[in-house]
């Protein structure tokens, strides 16, 4: 049976006392860089080192992917290695790209893609992790 509880939680087993939904080692970590990527700094209230620095770019005009890829890489590899103690050597790689949409109305929305890619080894086991993740920031990218 699996050891580690997935997110998000269901408040609905919670409420009816039923067991909550597992998950194995690989998956746990997972979610958790995934949390961690999602979360900013200050949000965790006992822990406000826990995050990173994307949602402080989320309504900012970006004119300089170089410092941007630089900072995030930087935030998110602190963040992970200081917050995922079960992944070692980890190592990340940003790809951050302009997207231009266009909708029904014809109107043309510029969005910053990242392509985030995390590699690392799981310590318990010594298998070889690799997560990725795309995800959108920039004016209005939701």
């Amino acid at each position: 049976m699996p050891d580690y509880l997935d997110i998000p939680l269901s408040m609905k087993e919670i409420i009816n006392q039923k067991d909550l939904s597992r998950v194995d080692l690989m998956r746990s970590v997972h979610n958790m860089i995934h949390l961690i990527t999602m979360t900013s700094y200050n949000e965790v209230k006992h822990d406000p080192s826990f995050g990173t620095e994307i949602s402080n770019y989320d309504f900012e005009n970006i004119y300089n992917t170089h410092y941007l890829k630089d900072e995030l890489e930087r935030s998110i590899l602190n963040s992970v290695r200081n917050n995922e103690k079960r992944l070692v050597n980890v190592n990340i790689f940003l790809q951050i790209d302009q997207v231009e949409f266009t909708n029904k109305v014809k109107y043309r929305r510029v969005k910053t893609q990242i392509k985030m890619v995390i590699e690392g080894v799981i310590d318990k086991t010594n298998e070889p992790f690799r997560h990725t993740e795309t995800f959108f920031i920039g004016p209005l990218s939701y």
